[in-house]
């Protein structure tokens, strides 16, 4: 999620390159959520005793994955083969940024993550805040404000469902870590 987030809102770079403010906020926000997780990852190769249960990744699982996938990727092409067709190219992207937060609330199904609906929430929320507020033909920078807008929409949703993962993950963790065997002898 984080380098996802990452590579989402580096439009930045190109957007609003005069803007150093934006520029150190993004690096500060992906190097403390990259190092988060080389913490986490840590964590977890300290933990001994025998790994958690967990669910298996079964046929079935994988079916609903592929589903997924294949849906998200018709309804992409049909929205943009459409809005070209309507001469309403501008908005094909936006569509598509909308259509990625849709498919994120099917996967917090399908894969049990409720912070996935905090990203199909927030990355549409991103474009419609962008439809309803910026033209279609403004720039932020070099860059079109209906890509620039949901791009960085779209990477704050990703670092915020990183942040709530690892979140979730510490305390995980920090539950397991005062069970473990290890910390009564600590």
């Amino acid at each position: 999620m984080t380098l996802y987030g990452a590579g989402s809102s580096s439009v930045v770079w190109w957007g609003a390159g005069a803007a150093p403010v934006a520029l150190a906020i993004w690096a500060v926000v992906t190097a403390a959520l990259g190092l988060i997780g080389i913490v986490q990852f840590d964590r977890i190769h300290k933990l001994s005793g025998p790994p958690a249960a967990r669910r298996k990744f079964d046929r079935v699982l994988a079916r609903n994955i592929g589903t997924v996938i294949l849906i998200y990727t018709i309804a992409e092409g049909i929205s943009a083969g459409a809005l070209h067709a309507l001469q309403h190219d501008a908005l094909i992207f936006p569509i598509a940024v909308g259509i990625a937060g849709v498919h994120f609330f099917v996967f917090a199904r399908v894969l049990d993550t409720w912070q996935y609906y905090v990203t199909g929430i927030l990355d549409c929320l991103a474009v419609a805040i962008t439809l309803l507020l910026a033209s279609s033909d403004s720039k932020v920078g070099a860059v079109p404000s209906w890509i620039f807008y949901p791009l960085v929409g779209g990477g704050a949703a990703l670092f915020v469902t990183a942040g709530l993962m690892f979140y979730e993950s510490g305390a995980i963790l920090m539950s397991l870590s005062h069970t473990s065997p290890d910390s009564a002898r600590d």
